[in-house]
């Protein structure tokens, strides 16, 4: 049933932080079932198990950080020892590097006797494997729809298209993030401490679950909308241009009235574009553009917005006859968020000067 609900791209919709307990234990299954029938039932040659492993290396950016789309933590790298046996059933070079990487020589340790002893058996070879995070430039996913680019200047682009009713979803058709030198400067804030009403219909009620909330426009005050049918179309990914796009109007609801909203992501010459041109049936309100992130933010400079992470410095540009900005502090109480951003992260909010019915608009993210 796991298999048959999961896309042959092997993308985890839940992010890093689910993959020990979607593909890492539905590996500890497939192993159990080789185990027990003599090789009988052995499916690691099947294209779809192997791609299933690679999403957790490859969803890596460094230093500790991950692509963290849903419910998933921007931090964390995983279980050494489960992505080394995944690895090796599947022939992955890539998985076994990974893992060697990461690897801190430490069995692990909870209530799972069965991964405690396999980690046990191979950790002398895990040990003696070179480390390595070989994972290609280029990473689409055109089932889940997620994208990952990079470039030789040390920046990072995870983009996704999707719909708006995935695992432990958040309202985030057609966001992204960005980091430059393994530091995230464009964020997904991720999810706070679970409640109860994390999983009700009050769900969409907390701040982190809307799109408003994520890297994304607010069209004619409107957000994006929870449910199945709310979804990024007409998603493409171009490897030879490093180029990702998606028509985002359908994740809005009919009070947006947006015709279409293409939104377009392109990492050359160690710059990140976002480009958007949009068609309303009706404009009522100035669209807004959000960008989130963590680090200090100086909008001093009009069409240019400075932003510092870690002593790292980057910039927005963007057309200051078509915007006017402002920075929203979001205090964080809840340590599942503050430990990962600390005690605050900010939203900026490009509100737009006019009310058009059709436009484009473009920014350019790039290291100072």
């Amino acid at each position: 049933k796991f298999i048959n609900y999961t896309h042959t791209d092997g993308a985890c919709e839940e992010g890093p932080s689910y993959w020990g307990h979607a593909a890492g234990k539905m590996f500890d299954y497939l192993e159990l079932l080789s185990a027990v029938t003599g090789g009988t039932v052995s499916i690691f040659d099947n294209p779809m198990i192997k791609n299933m492993g690679e999403y957790i290396s490859r969803s890596y950016v460094g230093k500790g950080w991950v692509v963290n789309f849903a419910d998933a933590s921007a931090k964390g790298s995983g279980d050494a020892p489960l992505i080394f046996r995944y690895g090796k059933a599947v022939n992955s070079n890539e998985m076994k590097g990974f893992a060697a990487m990461i690897n801190t020589n430490k069995l692990p340790s909870g209530r799972d006797i069965y991964r405690t002893l396999a980690a046990i058996k191979i950790a002398n070879e895990l040990k003696e494997t070179q480390a390595a995070h070989l994972t290609p430039p280029f990473s689409w996913y055109p089932e889940t729809e997620f994208c990952y680019i990079t470039d030789n200047k040390g920046n990072f682009l995870a983009a996704k298209g999707g719909y708006n009713d995935e695992s432990h979803n958040h309202n985030d058709a057609g966001t992204f993030s960005f980091w430059i030198d393994q530091t995230p400067f464009l964020i997904d804030a991720g999810v706070g401490t679970y409640t109860r009403q994390t999983f009700s219909k009050d769900r969409y009620t907390i701040w982190t679950m809307q799109s408003n909330y994520h890297n994304l426009p607010l069209i004619n005050g409107v957000p994006q909308k929870h449910g199945a049918t709310y979804k990024a179309t007409q998603v493409q990914a171009d490897k030879r241009k490093n180029t990702f796009t998606a028509n985002i109007a359908t994740a809005y609801p009919a009070e947006a009235e947006v015709e279409s909203w293409i939104r377009s992501y392109s990492l050359q010459k160690g710059q990140l574009r976002i480009s958007d041109s949009f068609r309303l049936t009706t404009a009522k309100q100035p669209n807004q553009i959000n960008f989130m992130t963590w680090g200090q933010v100086n909008t001093e400079i009009p069409g240019k917005i400075q932003l510092e992470v870690k002593g790292k410095k980057a910039f927005i540009e963007y057309d200051k006859q078509l915007f006017d900005v402002k920075t929203e502090t979001i205090p964080l109480t809840d340590p599942r968020l503050s430990n990962v951003w600390g005690k605050s992260i900010y939203r900026i909010t490009l509100t737009a000067t006019n009310i058009y019915k059709t436009g484009n608009y473009s920014f350019i993210i790039k290291k100072q």
